[in-house]
């Protein structure tokens, strides 16, 4: 039987699992390491988490699903997470994916959900439900969640943070960071950042990498170790703007991810690699600064996610705004913030 509390400092979550569910388990733990690790006390988690086999899901549960439900919808194969919905009648909720045969039976009041699914086809479910609703807590908490890729400078101890909107190039600039000059891979499309002791702490987050054929195009080294997870990069039918799914084991083992999971900010980056030129690197003025800080794009808003608030369980009922907390932007101003337009591939070309 396990019974782990595993933490950040700031989420919390309560996971138990019996020897059926103990390999679905034990993923969940290694996906989510380093950036929750064990923890210690006896106080009221965010989340308890109790894992059940599918089978589990008993026939008159399911006869009570019958509102449909979009928990995700995204055009990445097997992402898209649909159920119907039920209640008891002592008021436990229900939830069932007859699909992937995924089942979830919990208590708003208490936070505590009962979830039934196999380690072949309930994963995605259970990541989506973690880290969706740990980033919730995080907001709810005082946390900024910055749109943001990361590495790690073994030299300095500091973390690099790479942020934009979508398609700016942040994974494209974290991969050139990783294999191009050594630091470590820290977190791929999240920050989690908050103030500790006067200094800007920056949490990874876990996620499952999404990765463009143009970013892997320019590292063969790491193309040929992906293996067949990255075979796609060599079909040279498919476009460079066309994203693939890898395991998160395979990406981490592949490039190198950082031992630890917490760190104190250095800079921010904020790459253009659309731009089509040599890649240079400015550092923004103060005023440049507080526009970035001004919109809302650069950071996640999880109130807004349907992922994170689909069951309605604490903080999901609380009212939430697009702001960053006055102490962490305060922070932000103080640091470098460096625009690097271009790309690398092209400065020596």
């Amino acid at each position: 039987m396990m019974n782990s509390l595993l933490t950040n400092t700031v989420f919390s979550l309560r996971l138990r699992a019996g020897d059926v569910s103990n390999p679905l388990a034990m993923r969940l733990r290694t996906f989510l390491s380093p950036y929750l690790w064990a923890g210690t006390g006896d106080g009221t988690p965010d989340l308890a988490l109790d894992l059940h086999a599918a089978a589990d899901f008993r026939p008159e549960w399911c006869a009570l699903c019958i509102a449909p439900m979009t928990i995700r919808e995204t055009y990445a194969i097997g992402f898209t997470l649909k159920v119907v919905r039920g209640v008891m009648e002592d008021g436990t909720q229900l939830a069932w994916d007859a699909d992937m045969r995924v089942g979830y039976r919990y208590s708003i009041a208490r936070r505590e959900v009962a979830f039934y699914g196999d380690e072949a086809t309930a994963f995605i479910h259970l990541i989506e439900l973690v880290r969706y609703f740990g980033l919730l807590v995080e907001q709810a908490k005082g946390t900024a969640v910055l749109h943001s890729s990361a590495v790690f400078d073994e030299k300095t101890g500091g973390v690099i943070a790479i942020a934009g909107v979508k398609g700016a190039g942040k994974t494209t600039t974290m991969l050139d960071l990783v294999l191009g000059q050594g630091h470590r891979y820290f977190s791929g499309d999240k920050l989690l950042l908050d103030v500790v002791d006067g200094r800007l702490r920056a949490r990874g987050w876990p996620d499952y990498p999404h990765v463009g054929l143009g970013s892997l195009r320019q590292h063969p080294a790491l193309v040929e170790r992906l293996g067949s997870q990255a075979v796609a990069a060599l079909d040279a039918t498919r476009p460079d703007s066309d994203k693939i799914l890898l395991t998160p084991e395979a990406f981490a083992s592949a490039v190198g991810r950082s031992p630890i999971g917490s760190g104190w900010l250095e800079r921010i980056v904020l790459p253009e690699v659309a731009v089509d030129a040599a890649l240079r690197a400015r550092p923004l003025r103060g005023e440049e600064i507080d526009d970035v800080l001004g919109d809302p794009r650069i950071f996640e808003w999880p109130h807004t996610f349907i992922t994170s608030t689909w069951h309605g369980i604490p903080p999901a009922d609380c009212a939430m705004e697009r702001r960053v907390a006055a102490p962490v932007a305060a922070a932000l101003g103080t640091l470098p913030w460096i625009s690097t337009p271009g790309r690398a591939a092209l400065v020596d070309a």
